[in-house]
């Protein structure tokens, strides 16, 4: 999975503190590997210590009790893929969103509002199902929920500001990059291409050893599942062949061309992924919630290897071939469309592809509890989110 296109999933406008969002958008940033979720990351000063006299001037606010703390956010980016690689195509172009979402915990803010701490933890990834109408088909690639709270699951570190304390400040936080289940010479190397995955360098060596066990399950990087059970969601237009195929359907990811015309696939892949997280927002009257504004740049990946839907270790042509046709999701900023060749080979598929002009990415956050309180992603996927508007 690959996202492009500018910056997709960021920054929320928070509501309680500035630099609640701050911490939030940047959840992809690298930095600190402080394993366990943000609330046990670091050590956060508590009370007046959660401020720090930064040279400034201070400033104060209705809101600036709360700015230090414990946040879920929630980021949707508004993207467009289509299938780049093949003739035919693998699957259909779409347009859906990402949800991504992380808990954050914002410590030794300036009296001034600048300079805060934000410790970021992953707590979740959703994406948009693809459509593949040749077989009646659909990919839906999972992140299981339990893979956010392994113990060696990575949080990181960024900073933020926030140009006040009151509700209608701006709330800002710095991109950063991040990375999960993978290791590079730096956060910010070149990301390898599906030919260098097996062969790029990192500090703990070569190909696999560049792959971390992050979510300990005993594989490389971190298993994502192609769901292959269930009721599929109500597809966006019928499929052509359904007469003789049958309804929609889940299927694995395919393992080469062939197996796109017959279902057959991968249903586990062990990848590694890159983030580049930021944003702005607008602290919300509660000073508790608010939604906003958010910011992001990729959301690359590389799959090492994979598990076919026979439970079988793929070989090393087909896990290549699922590796080089990760799709790549293209991140539609404020006003953007996708492109005007963006078509569906079916008439009646392309008529209900969405080509409005997009919103961009935004966030919504919801400030959990004071530092030193623990809180779980599954707690963080469940908050009270605010709408978007």
């Amino acid at each position: 999975m690959t996202t492009t296109g500018g910056m997709t999933t960021a920054g929320a406008k928070a509501p309680t503190t500035g630099m609640a969002t701050t911490a939030g958008t940047s959840g992809g940033t690298a930095g600190s590997n402080a394993s366990g979720g943000a609330a046990g990351a670091t050590a956060a000063p508590t009370g007046d210590g959660a401020f720090a006299m930064c040279g400034k001037p201070a400033k104060e606010g209705a809101c600036k009790n709360k700015a230090p703390g414990i946040y879920a956010l929630k980021t949707e980016v508004d993207v467009w893929w289509r299938d780049e690689n093949n003739s035919p195509t693998l699957y259909d172009p779409g347009r859906g969103k990402i949800s991504v979402y992380f808990k954050g915990e914002i410590s030794n803010v300036c009296e001034d509002g600048s300079g805060a701490k934000a410790v970021m933890h992953s707590c979740g990834t959703r994406l948009p199902p693809l459509y593949a109408e040749a077989n009646c088909g659909i990919i839906q690639i999972v992140f299981p929920d339990k893979l956010w709270d392994a113990k060696d699951f990575p949080s990181f570190m960024t900073t933020g500001n926030t140009s006040g304390f009151n509700a209608g400040d701006t709330l800002t936080v710095d991109q950063t990059p991040g990375l999960v289940g993978i290791e590079l010479s730096s956060v910010d190397a070149p990301f390898p291409t599906y030919m260098d995955t097996t062969k790029f360098t990192c500090p703990s060596g070569m190909g696999e050893k560049c792959f971390p066990d992050q979510d300990m399950d005993g594989k490389p990087g971190i298993t994502v599942e192609i769901q292959q059970t269930g009721t599929p969601p109500a597809a966006p237009y019928p499929c052509a062949g359904e007469a003789v195929l049958g309804p929609w359907k889940y299927i694995a990811a395919p393992y080469s061309v062939e197996a796109g015309l017959t279902g057959d696939g991968a249903k586990n892949v062990y990848i590694g992924l890159r983030t580049r997280l930021g944003g702005s927002g607008t602290i919300g009257a509660d000073c508790m919630s608010g939604v906003g504004a958010a910011t992001a740049m990729g959301f690359e990946s590389r799959t090492l290897d994979c598990v076919t839907k026979d439970d079988m270790p793929c070989t090393p042509a087909q896990s290549e071939f699922v590796d080089k046709n990760n799709p790549n999701y293209h991140v539609l900023q404020v006003g953007e469309m996708p492109p005007a060749d963006w078509k569906h080979p079916t008439a009646a598929a392309d008529m209900v592809l969405d080509r409005t002009a997009s919103k961009g990415p935004q966030s919504s956050v919801v400030r959990l509890g004071d530092l030193g309180q623990d809180f779980t992603c599954d707690q963080v996927r469940a908050a009270a989110f605010p709408a978007n508007q």
